[in-house]
């Protein structure tokens, strides 16, 4: 049998899922636009998760054979259909095509006439898992898997299962994520893919039993008729090859088809074509998607009548609890002026010295690092912390780093508090900080940890619910309610913040602060204009070792506990540099405000 497959008008897994967000984005798709999710750290830091338990999923299936994607999906489809041929047979990555519609299965189980899909995916479920609109996409994935193997084989019996971690589950092995290591074997057929070497026991990861095997049929059975019609119109938009018609929205504004480079296709721009480009656009309106008109949301509204500037915002349809931050957006943005509340000096005195200004790095991951933790469990590895003991005193920093390849969250809880003690205000930005010590606290618990000292300490600065005040202060919080710059549009992150202030400061202690950053490096430079440049940019790029946000913070500790020997002492300094730059915003931000008020 040969199978000859009509790429141009196929549709793969990945296409569904696409098409499903936009039809219009498959066309993008197909005719080669770059997305922005190309070279997306996050993006690929969670796909080599997927990998890494795709592998093992595939352990529990000791007599699986593996379908060869090397020499092309149409030779794989070949072998997917000699080999199930078979009465009992367990494939993995099983490539079956049939009018127009290409699947490749994680793992395919057949018993006689009964098919059983198994679709392996890293995100994790607890044992009470309710399959929400979160699942929404994963749940039309396997159906679309489930068409195509009943077309293929229409007299059969199919059921459908997620195989994932259980976030209920704890494991027995300890540096459980040393045990696999990645290797790209992506090949020059379009199949991108990992060879993952696993130096372990597979038996000893079956018995440790972190998956859980979960039939989702009568979720399948209630998307059946919708996924089919769904496919049905995304092959036909293929097959004829043209460039669909569609209407666009607010939720264009996060198309992956979007480039600043004029030199590039972008798909967001071709669709925009028609729509005026003002300088101040609604889509940097702090939550614009909660603004109404009517029972519609009013940035749709808007876009249809191409009014797309804030000033084309009608001041009156900002009712909901966002209005106040909303207004002062647009009438310092329309001004170009910098604003902060009269409140601002007020609330700043209420925080007594010293002050310390903390951020954390974390790691959440679908294997556990450790013994003892389950999937998607934290792990606090880095804290720094800049102190000023008292106004006007230059800020002073301190730092800890796990680099032992153990368990580190009661050492990380204990060196914060033998550094902070219970004098002075702790600065936070956002919630993560708060979030992170609350874990520790009922992991202190939940394991006994014997350290008294420390759960009062915890007890008495964490917010553990609504009810408790708690004592971090959350500088996120406090600029939503008292600090706006342009440049920041409508978002408050430090990253956003920083640049902000750096662009209005007139503050010769930033400038020494940033220029003093280590003893061999300074992160103060300047752009033609004069304006201090966001020093994250300044960060240095040291043998492809940059760590420059979060996600570049969990790959470096990855590595620094279980890469390259020769490479661990890079990525420690880049990591410190990294959380000390995060710390040292704070502060920077916090100088600003004093010298406002």
């Amino acid at each position: 049998m040969t199978t000859n497959i009509n790429h141009a008008q196929t549709l793969s897994k990945s296409n569904f899922k696409i098409a499903q967000s936009c039809p219009i984005k498959l066309y993008y798709k197909k005719h080669g636009y770059p997305s922005a999710d190309d070279g997306n750290e996050y993006l690929e830091l969670l796909a080599e998760g997927g990998y890494v338990i795709g592998l093992m999923a595939k352990m529990y299936y000791p007599g699986g054979i593996e379908i060869d994607t090397s020499r092309g999906i149409d030779v794989a489809a070949e072998q997917t259909a000699e080999l199930l041929r078979s009465d009992n047979v367990v494939l993995f990555e099983a490539v079956l095509y049939s009018n127009n519609k290409l699947v490749a299965i994680d793992i395919l189980e057949k018993v006689g006439s009964q098919f059983n899909i198994i679709e392996v995916k890293s995100k994790g479920v607890s044992e009470d898992q309710k399959f929400g609109k979160d699942w929404q996409e994963h749940l039309e994935d396997i159906t679309y898997q489930k068409l195509t193997l009943q077309e293929c084989y229409p007299d059969s019996t199919i059921d459908s299962y997620l195989f994932v971690p259980n976030k209920s589950a704890t494991t027995d092995i300890d540096n459980l994520y040393s045990q696999f290591k990645m290797v790209d074997k992506s090949n020059e057929h379009g199949f991108q893919s990992f060879e993952i070497q696993f130096d372990g026991d597979p038996a000893a990861i079956v018995q440790d039993n972190l998956l859980i095997k979960v039939n989702v049929n009568s979720h399948v059975e209630a998307l059946e008729k919708v996924v089919k019609k769904s496919a049905d119109n995304h092959i036909a938009q293929l097959k004829s090859g043209e460039k669909p018609i569609v209407q666009i929205t607010k939720d264009c504004f996060n198309c992956e088809y979007t480039t600043q480079n004029g030199d590039t296709l972008s798909g967001f721009d071709e669709c925009w074509a028609h729509i005026d480009k003002p300088e101040h656009h609604i889509r940097d309106l702090y939550q614009l998607g909660r603004v109404k008109r009517g029972t519609g949301n009013l940035a749709n509204s808007l876009i249809q009548e191409n009014r797309v500037s804030l000033s084309d915002i009608p001041l009156e349809c900002l009712t909901m609890s966002y209005k106040t931050r909303q207004k002062i957006q647009i009438a310092n943005t329309l001004a170009n002026t910098e604003w902060y509340s009269e409140y601002l000096g007020a609330n700043m005195e209420l925080a007594p010295y010293p002050h310390h200004f903390i951020d954390f790095e974390t790691i959440t991951t679908a294997l556990p690092f450790h013994k003892g933790l389950r999937p998607y469990e934290v792990v606090a590895f880095q804290w720094s912390c800049h102190t000023v003991e008292s106004k006007g005193a230059d800020p002073v920093h301190s730092e800890w780093l796990n680099t032992d390849p153990t368990y580190p969250n009661f050492r990380f809880a204990e060196s914060l508090y033998k550094q902070l003690g219970s004098e002075g205000t702790i600065f936070m930005w956002a919630t993560h900080e708060n979030t992170t010590l609350r874990d520790i606290y009922f992991k202190m618990l939940e394991q006994k940890y014997d350290n008294p000292e420390l759960m009062d300490w915890l007890k008495d600065i964490v917010k553990f619910n609504d009810k408790d005040l708690g004592k971090l202060v959350d500088m996120n919080k406090m600029t939503l309610e008292f600090y706006f710059h342009p440049m920041m549009k409508g978002k408050t992150s430090i990253k956003s913040v920083l640049p902000a202030v750096l662009s209005a400061t007139k503050s010769s202690n930033i400038e020494k602060w940033l220029k003093e950053f280590t003893p061999d490096l300074s992160l103060l430079s300047r752009d033609d204009e004069g304006t201090i440049e966001n020093p994250y940019k300044n960060l240095p790029n040291d043998n492809g070792i940059n760590v420059s946000e979060g996600t570049g913070a969990m790959r470096g500790y990855i590595e620094l506990l279980y890469g390259d020997e020769n490479r661990k002492a890079d990525f420690e300094m880049a990591l410190l540099r990294y959380c000390k730059l995060d710390t040292l915003a704070m502060v920077i931000i916090w100088e600003h405000w004093e010298n406002l008020i």
